[in-house]
């Protein structure tokens, strides 16, 4: 049983500059889950450990990241880890200083697939071959596995090594999958990955998993291969709200295939949004904010509505208490509004004053914004 641990887009270095107070923590999270990562392939006896582009954020992180991410891969223990450059981390030739300080660090268990070509692994005992679609530039509206088409008449992918295990690994988006609308991430359409002659497909790029869970798939001869996005082990941003993922996969000799989606993060980011109008609003929003992983939950909350004073209070009594054990918090309630009702205007005014009327006017005709605004200002003048 071949095993192989399947990766993508951990983007180490990135700086996560919006994020004040908490960028050292994010930055090291990148680093750790990706040293989970190793450990778990070394646990699990993996024969190769498969990053498909984006191992780091950009092309000029630091000399010291880089050593670390290839001390970290050298832990490996199988046969070889192999690193595709992504779009965020191309390879630009042999001026690349990125990729040529990698290799200066990395052994000779690391393989940089920096070229679009076929690589075979026999050489590292394994029965596989990698068609390779690494990105040579940020971005591109050419697929970065194009190359396999134009190729098949000289190099005849399908007749390479019969028997191997061929697994396609590339970087860019795929259409009808990933965000692309102007197609210049190194676009791939549905039937190119099709017509490939490979087994199965390891993309990078997207930052959710894809498909969600298949398993003990047989791949009948003639048919697609299946293609698998990793998703990233570390979110990102609001916009990942996924816990980080991989893909651990098991391949028999007959080939078929069995999947695992493996759960990596350190970090969970949350993003919500709660129109409050009743006690019952309020205490749901409270119940939620309990049952979070709250000291590794980075949270954005949106809050808008109205509610009466004391639910106010019990409110800003309960966000402060998050405050302090979320990881990081970012709320806005500037839409949240104090619920003022006619019984509060006939306590606080009299009837028939300028105030009185004034305040009753703007209820009914719903102007709650204006409304707040006026009920502050008359108590305030009443002072």
């Amino acid at each position: 049983m071949l095993k192989i641990m399947a990766s993508a887009d951990y983007h180490l270095g990135m700086k996560f500059a919006g994020y004040p107070g908490v960028q050292e923590e994010l930055a090291e999270a990148r680093f750790l889950t990706l040293k989970r990562l190793v450990d778990r392939a070394n646990e699990s006896e993996c024969a190769l450990f498969l990053i498909a582009g984006d191992l780091f954020d950009r092309v000029s992180v630091s000399a010291k990241e880089v050593k670390r991410a290839a001390e970290l891969l050298g832990g490996f223990q199988g046969r070889l880890a192999a690193v595709l450059p992504g779009n965020h981390d191309f390879y630009s030739g042999s001026s690349s200083s990125l990729w040529s300080r990698f290799t200066e660090a990395a052994g000779d268990r690391i393989l940089l697939l920096r070229e679009p070509r076929l690589y075979d692994l026999s050489h590292y005992d394994l029965n596989i071959v990698l068609a390779a679609g690494p990105c040579d530039s940020k971005h591109s509206k050419s697929s970065a596995v194009s190359w396999l088409r134009e190729a098949g008449n000289q190099e005849k992918p399908t007749e390479v090594r019969s028997g191997a295990l061929r697994i396609g690994v590339a970087h860019g988006s795929i259409e009808g999958i990933s965000p692309d609308a102007q197609g210049v991430y190194f676009p791939m359409k549905h039937e190119q990955l099709d017509e490939a002659p490979v087994d199965i497909w390891i993309i990078g790029h997207t930052h959710r998993q894809h498909p969600p869970d298949i398993r003990g798939i047989r791949i009948p001869r003639g048919a697609p291969a299946p293609v698998l996005i990793p998703g990233t082990p570390e979110p990102d941003g609001f916009d990942c709200r996924h816990g980080g993922t991989a893909w651990m996969i098991e391949v028999d000799e007959d080939k078929r295939i069995g999947l695992e989606s493996l759960f990596t993060g350190t970090y969970c980011f949350m993003r919500e949004e709660h129109t409050l109008e009743s006690a019952s609003d309020l205490q749901r929003l409270v119940k939620e904010l309990q049952v979070v992983e709250q000291a590794r939950t980075l949270l954005r909350l949106t809050l808008r509505g109205r509610l009466e004073a004391d639910q106010l209070f019990e409110l800003r009594r309960h966000l402060e208490e998050a405050e302090k054990s979320l990881f990081y918090t970012h709320i806005d309630d500037s839409g949240l509004l104090e619920s003022i009702s006619e019984q509060n205007v006939e306590a606080e005014f009299t009837e028939g004053s300028f105030p009185y009327r004034l305040l009753k006017q703007l209820i009914a005709k719903k102007d709650f914004e204006a409304l707040q605004i006026a009920y502050a200002l008359l108590k305030e003048q009443k002072r």
